[in-house]
C-alpha cells in the first residue's frame, strides 16, 4: 500500500489520500500493469453492459450501465481506498455506513409540514468534468485525477451501476447539501438527502420555501423533478422515502396489512411457503429496521424459523 499524504486543496476535502503521483504510481496502488489501466482509462466505454430497469413508480425506466467484472472490481478499489471514508455532513443519509432510509426518515417525523424533492437525473448530471474536479479538489494531479475520472464515468456521465458511482454523487453533492442545511437552519427546518431525494421538514408551513430550494439545487447545477416535488402537511399521510412519519417512523399501513396476511399464510401453510423463507426473513429484518419493538416481530420470526425447518410442500 502507498503511503498517504495531506493534499492541497479545499478544506473540506482535506484528507489523507493515497500518493499518487503519476499513473504508474496509480497501477501499482490498483495492481495492474500499466499497460492495462491505460486501456482501461481510453476504452472504459467498452467495459460497460447496458440495460434498463423498470423505476419503482412504475413510470418509464432507468438506464443501467454495469461494469466489466475487471473494471467493477478498479471501481470498487477506488471507492474503498480513495472515497468511502471522507467526511460527509450528517445530513447526507445514503450510501455511508451505518446509514438508512430509517435514519433518513426520523428526524423528520412529527412534523407540522413534510416537502419531497426528486434531483432529476442525479447521476447522469454529473459529468466526466465535475468528476475529474472532485479529483483534483483532493489533491491529485491533473492526469491521475483524469484516469480516475474516466475509470468511473460511462460516455463522460456517472453511471447507474458501478459502485464508485454513489460516493462520487454524495462528495459532489457536498455544496448542494451544505446550501440546502443552511437555508433550513435559518429557517428553523431539518434537511436530510438519501441518494436524489431532498426531504424538508419543519414546523407550520413552508410558504414560499420551494421556489427557494428549486433555486439552490439549480444554482449547484442540478435540476429538481417538478412531478414528484410535493409538500405534506400533518393531516394528510406523510411519507419519506417510503415510510410513514406523521407521528414516529412506520412502514405503510397497507404494507404491514399485506406482511400480516402473508405471515399468517406461512404459518398456516409452512410446507407450500418453504420456498419464500428467505423473502420472509428480508421483510422481518426490513421490519426491524424500521420498527425494532414491533410486537409482531417475535412471531414473524418462529414463522420463518418453521418454513426453514418445514419439509418441502408435496
Amino acid at each position: 500500500m502507498t503511503q498517504s499524504r495531506r493534499p492541497p486543496g479545499p478544506v473540506h476535502l482535506m484528507m489523507s489520500v493515497p500518493d499518487l503521483p503519476d499513473l504508474d504510481a496509480l497501477a501499482g496502488a490498483v495492481g495492474v500493469p500499466g499497460f492495462v489501466l491505460t486501456r482501461y482509462v481510453f476504452q472504459a466505454d467498452r467495459y460497460y453492459r447496458t440495460f434498463r430497469l423498470r423505476k419503482r413508480s412504475g413510470r418509464g425506466y432507468r438506464q443501467i450501465a454495469a461494469p466489466s467484472r475487471e473494471l467493477k472490481g478498479l471501481q470498487r478499489w477506488v471507492a474503498a481506498v480513495i472515497l468511502r471514508e471522507r467526511d460527509l455532513p450528517d445530513n447526507c443519509t445514503a450510501f455511508r455506513r451505518g446509514s438508512s432510509i430509517t435514519a433518513n426518515a426520523r428526524p423528520h417525523a412529527n412534523r407540522g409540514f413534510v416537502f419531497n424533492a426528486d434531483v432529476k437525473d442525479l447521476y447522469p448530471s454529473i459529468t466526466l468534468a465535475r468528476v475529474i474536479g472532485l479529483f483534483e479538489a483532493m489533491g491529485y494531479p491533473p492526469l491521475v485525477a483524469f484516469a480516475l475520472g474516466k475509470l468511473t464515468t460511462y460516455k463522460r456521465r456517472l453511471p447507474q451501476g458501478a459502485p464508485s458511482s454513489p460516493h462520487i454523487a454524495n462528495l459532489i453533492c457536498r455544496k448542494l447539501d451544505r446550501r440546502l442545511a443552511g437555508y433550513c437552519q435559518a429557517a428553523g427546518w431539518t434537511y436530510t438527502r438519501y441518494c436524489d431525494d431532498i426531504t424538508i421538514s419543519g414546523p407550520g408551513r413552508m410558504g414560499g420555501g420551494p421556489s427557494k430550494v428549486r433555486e439552490i439545487v439549480e444554482s449547484c447545477g442540478f435540476r429538481l423533478n417538478h412531478r414528484k416535488t410535493r409538500v405534506m402537511r400533518r393531516n394528510s399521510r406523510q411519507t419519506v422515502t417510503g415510510l410513514v412519519v406523521n407521528t414516529e417512523v412506520n412502514l405503510p399501513r397497507e404494507r404491514r396489512k399485506a406482511w400480516r396476511a402473508l405471515f399468517h399464510q406461512a404459518k398456516t401453510d409452512p410446507g407450500a411457503f418453504r420456498h419464500r423463507a428467505a423473502e420472509l426473513e428480508g421483510y422481518a429484518a426490513f421490519l426491524h429496521m424500521v420498527r425494532p419493538d414491533d410486537p409482531a416481530l417475535p412471531r414473524y420470526r418462529r414463522t420463518v424459523a418453521a418454513l426453514k425447518a418445514s419439509p418441502p410442500h408435496t
